[in-house]
């Protein structure tokens, strides 16, 4: 039997609606993780959130900002931190400015010190070479290559194309180009490549309000109360699909870093049982995923 190498943690919310629970929760999350976020000393710390539409947390397509500032408290209480920089990159139809404005999440960070947000797409660009599976070379945020420690904050939803979107797809939302679109064709790999360009140090997930349906942007909200945070991307994702019903398998991004040796499918749970908290979502048909690709290729030529 192969060793553990990470861990994932799920806190469950009873009342998502009282803050004070919920503050209480993900410092419990983050608690039962504290021995593997080993920050350095005086560091910067960088958290790409799910920020990419214009659409509020109780619609389950992004994070919930209150969890952004209960963890940014808790860096600062429990870590020596110089900064935190909360990021997000500009969509194909959305600049990640109006989101942060518009949403509100600029008032709720207002009174978190050391703490400021960044547009990804208006940082200066450094030319990152890999031989990745699709990207032989891409620019990349200096602020976020050169962060000390990485935060990836995503949000537990379906992807009608992925079946999941999780730390993996939120990796992919680190690309500071506004027309990522144009990566679809080739999702699956550019994923993979993008979790290997910068691996985010910690993983945690909103699911708290989750999205399930035609995901990640067409589908509805549904309740899960739940925190999800781990020390690893490929098996913070397992778990994800795990909770929401999917065997992580029928994953595209988990079963192609399976086959390359990307992350870990081994790990220990914290906290909750995942089948005591698992719900089954609603996913779109096969035959409608297939459709899409079908469609998304003819356009393409």
């Amino acid at each position: 039997m192969a060793s553990l190498t990470a861990q994932v943690g799920i806190v469950r919310a009873q009342n998502i609606d009282d803050d004070a629970l919920v503050r209480a929760k993900m410092y419990e999350l983050l608690d039962l993780l504290q021995a593997s976020i080993q920050i350095p000393v005086d560091a910067r710390v960088l958290v790409k959130v799910n920020l990419c539409l214009l659409l509020d947390c109780e619609t389950g397509a992004t994070v919930d900002p209150r969890l952004v500032k209960f963890l940014a408290e808790w860096l600062l209480e429990r870590r020596s931190i110089k900064e935190i920089v909360i990021a997000e990159s500009d969509a194909t139809a959305l600049s990640a400015d109006r989101a942060f404005y518009g949403i509100g999440w600029d008032r709720i960070l207002a009174e978190v010190p050391k703490t400021r947000y960044l547009n990804l797409s208006s940082d200066e660009r450094v030319k990152v070479k890999l031989n990745g599976l699709f990207l032989k070379e891409v620019e990349m945020s200096r602020t976020f290559m050169e962060a000390d420690y990485l935060i990836s904050f995503a949000k537990l939803k379906t992807h009608s194309m992925e079946v999941i979107s999780g730390i993996m797809k939120n990796q992919f939302g680190v690309l500071p180009e506004k027309l990522k679109v144009v990566y679809h064709p080739h999702l699956t790999e550019v994923i993979c490549d993008l979790v290997r360009v910068r691996p985010p140090d910690l993983c945690l997930v909103d699911g708290l309000i989750a999205h399930e349906g035609p995901g990640p942007v067409g589908g509805i909200p549904r309740l899960m109360r739940l925190i999800i945070g781990g020390t690893d991307a490929v098996a913070t994702d397992h778990v994800c699909a795990r909770l929401m019903g999917m065997d992580p398998r029928h994953v595209p991004h988990l079963k192609l870093a399976a086959e390359h040796n990307l992350g870990t499918s081994q790990y220990a749970i914290l906290g909750c049982r995942i089948e005591d908290v698992a719900q089954h979502f609603a996913f779109i048909p096969r035959w409608r995923q297939a459709w899409g690709w079908v469609k998304l290729h003819v356009q393409r030529e």
